[in-house]
């Protein structure tokens, strides 16, 4: 294995271990979520998240507790047939979640191996023992880590490609 690619290698480590300490509460919006109740129907919710370009939204209780998550995945199955169910009827009762101290690697890594293709992560305090899930902190998007890993990639293949330079007669542009 030659100099360059150990040099690659090591850099892309340390590089996945910088971003481990990238914390979800860096990059989780927490002000401006939009939520729902297990009362409303399926067809206000999906106005709603037609209305606001979103792929679900997290369910919660009259105390801000977080007690599921309704995706247009699961509205699409019953839209036609049955508009009026409440969304606590069909909303996700164990989704998956993350927590603002985790870190990002993590929260992304839930959302790619969650078997209902979640494309954002509910962010919740589980400091609430009286409930299985806790009460409603954020919600983290995949687009967001998306595009911090995508401009943690192009800093770090700017800094390869300006070592290449330097060390060789052959030059890159970028």
């Amino acid at each position: 294995m030659s100099k360059f690619v150990k040099l690659h290698l090591v850099r892309t480590l340390n590089k996945y271990k910088e971003l481990q300490k990238i914390r979800v509460k860096d990059v989780m919006i927490s002000g401006d979520v939009i939520i729902t109740t297990p009362e409303k129907t399926i067809k206000e919710i999906f106005d709603e998240m037609i209305k606001h370009n979103i792929s679900g939204m997290p369910v919660v209780d009259d105390r801000g507790v977080m007690i599921g998550f309704i995706t247009l995945r699961e509205i699409r199955k019953y839209m036609t047939s049955h508009p009026y169910l409440n969304v606590g009827e069909v909303m996700l009762k164990n989704p998956p979640y993350t927590t603002a101290d985790e870190d990002i690697i993590t929260a992304f890594e839930k959302m790619i191996e969650s078997n209902k293709k979640l494309d954002q992560l509910p962010v919740i305090n589980t400091k609430y023992p009286e409930k299985i899930l806790g009460k409603l902190e954020g919600i983290i998007f995949m687009e967001d880590i998306i595009k911090l890993l995508y401009e943690n990639i192009i800093k770090e293949l700017k800094t390869l490609v300006s070592f290449y330079n330097h060390n060789t007669e052959i030059k890159i542009k970028y």
